[in-house]
């Protein structure tokens, strides 16, 4: 009976047919039999299924970028010849079904055009992927495993809608489609409906990818401007050069717009993250005890009050004194009352001063990193004993260093 239903729709099986299709200047030709079309039904949408976890496949490994471009152009390929094998297999059954051929043969070169543009999208999506990855706007996930080949996306910090239907459905339902009696009927019916399905979820997960990473990013971008703020940093100038009228984006953006906004908001945080990288935030002593804090107090030598213009971070002699940006050298040797010091001057009108130097390890004109070891604690100058005084000064103006060292522990949680 299986035999005989085959033959009516596919012919027999001493006579295969060779099915040629013409597109511009490329001819191609293939021999197809009934099983063909099962297995081109299967293999869709398990190629569909791949594209399906890309949206949200980048979460699991560091190089999955990558990966994703890779894969990307192989589930392409696959997508696009089994959707033509598909297609040719639909041209070759009976004529008395032409009217249902010829509306299905329509909806697949529909369904092709739809993974063409989906292609295209995640080609723009891409570099904002890279960029959102070197920036640590992802979220951290679990690594992949071998076993899982066909890994589901993962939750972002939203709950994930139990209602909503995952890979795992649409590969389940792929799976139950028929591999074999398939005529076009039911190929209209029930396995372009079931691809179809699968389609719009990639977009739709594409969608919500980027909407996510937009979020993540202005949570970023709102938080560190809040941190930096709180030292008088001025953020707004981060919008500069921007204007047009306001519109609440209340309702769908167009895949072109949401995709400007990611960018805009990831330009906005990397602006941030640089600027912060450049102030003096760190600690250029850490875990040092400070014996004298930023501010009035009463001079140790003639007990009158007067202004401390740093803080007294207390350390035993030789303890080794780190940059806390980077900067150049603008002064390294004996100041005075500062005894051997060295000042930085880190750029915006940002410089520090490290006073009461035992050892300089730096000389004027040199280029120094973040952390950089540049000299030893001492008690040069006018000290009473072994310690480092620090200096942060806005516009030559000394402001409480222990502002910046607390906002550079705040940043380092963000």
């Amino acid at each position: 009976m299986a035999s005989e239903s085959r033959r009516s729709v596919f012919g027999q099986r001493s006579a295969p047919h060779t099915i040629v299709i013409a597109r511009g200047d490329k001819i191609r030709h293939w021999t197809v039999r009934p099983w063909l079309l099962g297995s081109g039904i299967g293999l869709l949408g398990l190629t569909l299924t791949g594209s399906l976890a890309l949206a949200g496949a980048y979460l699991f490994n560091d190089n999955i970028v990558a990966a994703l471009l890779a894969r990307e152009v192989k589930v392409t390929n696959a997508y696009e010849e089994r959707m033509g094998a598909l297609r040719n297999e639909i041209d070759r059954l009976k004529t008395g079904q032409t009217k249902v051929r010829d509306t299905v043969a329509a909806q697949v070169q529909d369904l092709l055009s739809q993974q063409a543009e989906l292609t295209d999208r995640f080609q723009q999506l891409q570099p904002l992927l890279e960029k959102a990855q070197g920036m640590g706007v992802l979220a951290p996930a679990e690594k992949a495993t071998k076993e899982d080949e066909h890994p589901a996306p993962a939750e972002t910090n939203a709950k994930a809608e139990t209602a909503k239907p995952s890979a795992g459905d649409l590969m389940e339902d792929i799976s139950a489609l028929p591999l074999r009696h398939t005529d076009v009927t039911q190929i209209a019916d029930l396995v372009l409906p079931t691809i179809r399905r699968s389609v719009s979820m990639v977009s739709d997960e594409q969608t919500s990818t980027i909407a996510e990473l937009t979020r993540t990013a202005q949570e970023r971008v709102g938080r560190l401007a809040g941190v930096l703020g709180s030292i008088g940093i001025r953020t707004d100038e981060t919008n500069s050069a921007m204007g047009g009228p306001f519109i609440p984006a209340d309702g769908d953006l167009s895949f072109g717009e949401s995709l400007n906004l990611l960018d805009q908001t990831l330009r906005a945080y990397d602006d941030l993250r640089t600027r912060s990288a450049r102030m003096p935030l760190a600690d250029p002593l850490p875990g040092a005890t400070i014996s004298s804090t930023f501010g009035v107090r009463p001079d140790p030598f003639f007990r009158r009050a007067a202004l401390h213009s740093g803080v007294d971070l207390a350390a035993p002699s030789g303890t080794l004194v780190k940059a806390t940006a980077s900067g150049k050298v603008v002064s390294a040797g004996e100041a005075g009352g500062y005894g051997n010091m060295i000042e930085i001057d880190h750029g915006n009108g940002f410089s520090t001063r490290y006073a009461h130097l035992s050892q300089i390890d730096v000389s004027v004109g040199d280029r120094i990193k973040a952390g950089q070891a540049i000299g030893r604690v001492g008690s040069t100058g006018r000290s009473t004993g072994s310690h480092l005084h620090y200096e942060v000064r806005t516009n030559e103006v000394p402001v409480d260093p222990e502002r910046y060292i607390r906002v550079g522990h705040k940043l380092a949680k963000l």
